[in-house]
């Protein structure tokens, strides 16, 4: 996944925290979440949206038809709690981490950003170390001082 990819893929779940969200809406909220720096084209929008309903972070709330538009919304999927013993490490060698630990710490990121925790040049950073990530200390580290959701 591209870092393009990964910066929709995060501005998506950011919107879609703050509740269930149409395209043109999201595309609406990543625009202002972002500061007027980011313009969602549909292409991209819709590639992120499938992107994350694969991965189990999203789906469908409902289908509507409003002035002969069809519009579909999405609202994020509650994950299950992360035990905090993932996040901190036991002595012995490192273990590898997968795509759906680094989607799980990304929608955990996104939230974070959307309560004020975080920045948006900070939210980018720890996204991008998120993505890299290929061991569990990596991966931690990101999340490191955030209060457990």
């Amino acid at each position: 996944m591209t870092t393009r990819g990964l910066e929709a893929s995060l501005l998506v779940l950011t919107a879609l925290s703050r509740g269930s969200q149409h395209g043109y809406g999201i595309i609406s909220d990543v625009q202002q979440i972002s500061g007027g720096r980011v313009t969602l084209r549909a292409g991209t929008l819709y590639t992120a949206l499938d992107r994350l309903r694969a991965a189990g972070l999203i789906g469908v709330d409902r289908e509507e038809v409003t002035d002969g538009r069809f519009r579909r919304y999405y609202r994020l999927i509650p994950q299950p709690a992360i035990p905090a013993a993932r996040h901190h490490l036991a002595a012995g060698p490192d273990l590898r981490i997968g795509d759906a630990d680094r989607e799980a710490t990304a929608a955990v990121l996104g939230e974070h950003f959307a309560q004020g925790r975080l920045t948006f040049a900070e939210l980018l950073a720890r996204l991008d170390a998120t993505f890299t990530a290929t061991v569990q200390s990596e991966i931690a580290e990101t999340t490191r001082d955030l209060p457990h959701l």
